[in-house]
């Protein structure tokens, strides 16, 4: 009996898919007409690889959990979608092996929206060609890409509000995969704008007897309008017993100002 092993790849990036030589760009889109208009992005397919490649597009609607990931919904399920504003030059694109390829999208705004609010939805480019199959483990893999684009609609007047610390919080000793134990934090930050934003969550920890300060990596957060949602960071693993400051700093660029939060902790 051959048992074949499906591989599904969901992307969202605008830089070549490693292995498969497609790129798609931008990765997100920002429309900001006014009731009435319609407006147009273009959208750049470049294929570097020796076959020929097929994708579908498809439109769902989407938003965040409290960890910040994206759920995913049919279109009509969320009251914040824009996605029956939008039409395709091509709602299916083949390129030959060496093409580039560019495809506009229209955003058609109602002449009179029920609410003025930042919209979104997400437009998916799927892969429908089958490839030819690699033996991997004794199983035939068929892969597929799954290249999706983020759509906004800003309209003019919205209110860009602010990023802040709700809570930061020591969640003590958590068991992660392959059963590792690691020293977590969590830090809840809440979105005040009535605009989707980017920021950093940026950790430092310092021993409070000897001053020595261990690096944590950065945490980068997208949150969506009015918004709140946990950043979650696990601590290096190897650190001298003792008592530390643990701070951290949520930076969403030069317009916004720097917030802080600490907190003491005992390893």
């Amino acid at each position: 009996m051959r048992y074949y092993l499906a591989v599904f790849v969901i992307l969202i990036c605008n830089t070549l898919i490693h292995g498969q030589g497609i790129s798609i760009s931008p990765s997100r889109i920002f429309f900001t007409g006014e009731a009435g208009q319609t407006v147009s992005q273009a959208i750049t397919f470049n294929n570097s690889s020796a076959s020929t490649l097929s994708f579908v597009a498809n439109l769902k609607d989407w938003d965040r959990d409290s960890l910040g990931s994206k759920r995913y919904y049919t279109t009509g399920n969320n009251a914040g979608s824009n996605a029956s504003w939008l039409t395709l030059s091509e709602n299916t694109v083949q390129l030959a092996p060496g093409e580039t390829k560019v495809v506009n999208l229209s955003m058609t705004i109602p002449d009179h929206p029920t609410t003025k609010q930042q919209r979104h939805c997400m437009l998916f480019f799927t892969q429908v060609k089958e490839q030819k199959a690699a033996q991997a483990n004794g199983l035939q893999m068929n892969v597929l890409i799954e290249v999706g684009i983020q759509v906004y609609h800003t309209p003019a007047g919205l209110k860009a509000g602010d990023l802040e610390f709700l809570a930061f919080e020591d969640k003590g000793a958590v068991t992660v995969q392959d059963s590792k134990t690691v020293r977590r934090m969590e830090a809840k930050v809440r979105n005040t704008g009535q605009i989707n934003k980017d920021a950093y969550v940026r950790f430092e920890l310092t021993n409070i007897e000897t001053g020595e300060e261990t690096p944590v990596e950065a945490v980068a957060i997208a949150m969506l309008p009015d918004s709140e949602q946990w950043v979650r960071v696990d601590l290096p693993g190897k650190l001298a017993s003792g008592r530390y400051l643990a701070v951290a700093i949520l930076d969403a660029g030069s317009q916004y100002d720097l917030k802080i939060a600490e907190k003491e902790i005992t390893y």
